[in-house]
C-alpha cells in the first residue's frame, strides 16, 4: 500500500488537490447514503501492474496486502470511515488523510473516487469466499506441455515440484516457497539467488469443488513478474497413495526441463536423445509393448510384451512414505540402484501420476539399460567397472529432466 499512497499523492498533486485539511479540495457531490456496514468484508483489486486485497473489519480497521509486478510485497494497516458516502482513509503511522466518494454495489464492487471530473478511482471486487483453507493440500497441473506438483501447508509454506519458466525466471525442482492467501488472492514468494528475500507473484483463485470427475479444481489467474497474465487449472490429488491390488495401464507422458548432450542411447530397444527428447518417445516405448504396472503392499510389477511376443516382468520391492516411493531395484539385481520418485492419485484412484526428476530419471533408466544388457548377455553384473560406466554415461548425457507418466486404472 506504500505504492497506493505515493500514487494518490502524485495524483492529488497533479490535480491540484490536497489532503482533507486543505479547504480548496473540490467537492465530490456527497449524498446521504450510509454504507458503513456494507464495507465490512474482503475486497480485491487486480489491474495492470498491481494486485491487492483489503480486509475491512466492523470497527473500521483494515489490513492491506498487495504486490507489484516487479515482485515487491507490501502490507499496510489503517482505518476507514464512511459518513454517508464520503470515505476517509488513514494509514497507520501517517498523519495524512485521503478522502473520496464511495460508489458501492452491494456484494459486488466498491469504488473510491478521488476526483469526479477526472474519474480518479480504485475499484475493488467483493470477495465472497475465503480460500485460505481450501488451498491447503496437494495439487497437480497437466497442461500438455509440462507436469507440475504444488503442495501448500497450513503454515504458509509451499513446495513446488516440477518446472516453471515465468518470464524467463527459472525455478528448480522441489523448491521451497512462501505463500499467503487472503480471500481469493494468493501471493506466492519465490526465493532469489541470494536466498534471503522473495519475489512475489499474485494470482486470483477460482475454486470449483468436484470440478471434474477426478476431483476439485483450483484455477490460478496469475499476474506474473512482467505484467502478463496466465490461467492454470490444478487438480487436487491425495496426500497419500493407495496402491495395493491396483493395476494401471500407461496413458501418457509429460516432459519438461529436458537438457543434455546430443547422443543416442538405447533403453529396452528404444532410442532416446537428450537433445530432443519428447513425451512421444515414451509413448512409443510404453505403448508398443503394452505396458502395465501392478502393485501390492510392498512391490511394483512392471509387465510388458517384447517384440518376439515374450512377456517380461520386473518385480521390484517398494517403500512408500506419503507420496514418496522408493523402488529398490538393487534387490532385483545388485548391479542396479534404488530409485526415489513421487506418485500421486486422484480422489478415486482412477489415475496414477509417476513423477521423476533428474536423479530418479538417471537411476531408473540406467537400471533398465543395465538389466537389459545383463539379459542379453552383453554385460556381467559382477563387472563393477562396466556397470558403473553405464551409470556414469547416463549422468553425463542427462543435464536435467522432469518427466511424469500418467496411468489409468484397469477396470
Amino acid at each position: 500500500m506504500k505504492f497506493f499512497k505515493l500514487m494518490m499523492i502524485a495524483l492529488l498533486a497533479m490535480l491540484g488537490l490536497n489532503s482533507c485539511s486543505n479547504d480548496s479540495t473540490p467537492p465530490l457531490d456527497f449524498i446521504e447514503v450510509d454504507h458503513s456496514k456494507d464495507l465490512v468484508g474482503t475486497w480485491t483489486y487486480v489491474e495492470g501492474e498491481q494486485a491487492e486485497v483489503i480486509e475491512i473489519k466492523e470497527d473500521g480497521s483494515f489490513n492491506i496486502t498487495g504486490v507489484m509486478i516487479h515482485g515487491a510485497l507490501y502490507e499496510e494497516k489503517g482505518t476507514i470511515k464512511v459518513v454517508n458516502n464520503k470515505v476517509s482513509l488513514v494509514f497507520e503511522g501517517d498523519d495524512e488523510v485521503f478522502e473520496g466518494r464511495l460508489e458501492f454495489v452491494t456484494d459486488k464492487s466498491m469504488s473510491i473516487v478521488f476526483n469526479k471530473e477526472n474519474d480518479v478511482r480504485l475499484t475493488y471486487d467483493y470477495c465472497k469466499e475465503d480460500l485460505s483453507d481450501e488451498i491447503i493440500g496437494l495439487w497437480v497441473l497437466n497442461n500438455g506441455q509440462e507436469m507440475r506438483i504444488h503442495s501448500f501447508d497450513e503454515k504458509g509454506n509451499a513446495v513446488f515440484t516440477g518446472w516453471a519458466n515465468p518470464s524467463g525466471e527459472e525455478f528448480s525442482v522441489l523448491e521451497d516457497s512462501k505463500y499467503k492467501v487472503v480471500g481469493d488472492l494468493i501471493f506466492q514468494g519465490f526465493s532469489t539467488d541470494e536466498g534471503a528475500t522473495y519475489k512475489y507473484i499474485a494470482s486470483k483463485l477460482i475454486y470449483t469443488p468436484d470440478g471434474t470427475a477426478h476431483g476439485d479444481i483450483m484455477s490460478f489467474k496469475h499476474l506474473l513478474f512482467d505484467g502478463t497474465e496466465t490461467v492454470q487449472s490444478w487438480l487436487r490429488v491425495k496426500e497419500y497413495i493407495n496402491l495395493p491390488e491396483k493395476i494401471y495401464d500407461y496413458s501418457s507422458a509429460y516432459v519438461s526441463n529436458a537438457k543434455g548432450i546430443n547422443e543416442d542411447f538405447s533403453v529396452l530397444g528404444n532410442i532416446f536423445n537428450m537433445a530432443n527428447i519428447k513425451a512421444n518417445d515414451f509413448d512409443m516405448m510404453f505403448r508398443s509393448v503394452l505396458s502395465c504396472f501392478e502393485f501390492d503392499a510392498d512391490s511394483m510389477k512392471y509387465k510388458f510384451r517384447c517384440d518376439d511376443g515374450i512377456e517380461m516382468e520386473f518385480d521390484t520391492p517398494i517403500t512408500v512414505n506419503g507420496n514418496k516411493v522408493t523402488l529398490d531395484m538393487s534387490a532385483v539385481n545388485p548391479a542396479c540402484r534404488k530409485v526415489d520418485m513421487h506418485m500421486f492419485q486422484d480422489k478415486d484412484d482412477s489415475q496414477l501420476h509417476m513423477y521423476m526428476y533428474t536423479d530418479a530419471f538417471i537411476n531408473y533408466f540406467a537400471n533398465m539399460e543395465v538389466y537389459t544388457l545383463i539379459l542379453e548377455g552383453k554385460i556381467d553384473p559382477a563387472d563393477t567397472a562396466a556397470v558403473e560406466k553405464i551409470f556414469a554415461d547416463m549422468e553425463a548425457r542427462v543435464e536435467s529432466i522432469n518427466v511424469s507418466f500418467v496411468m489409468k486404472v484397469r477396470k
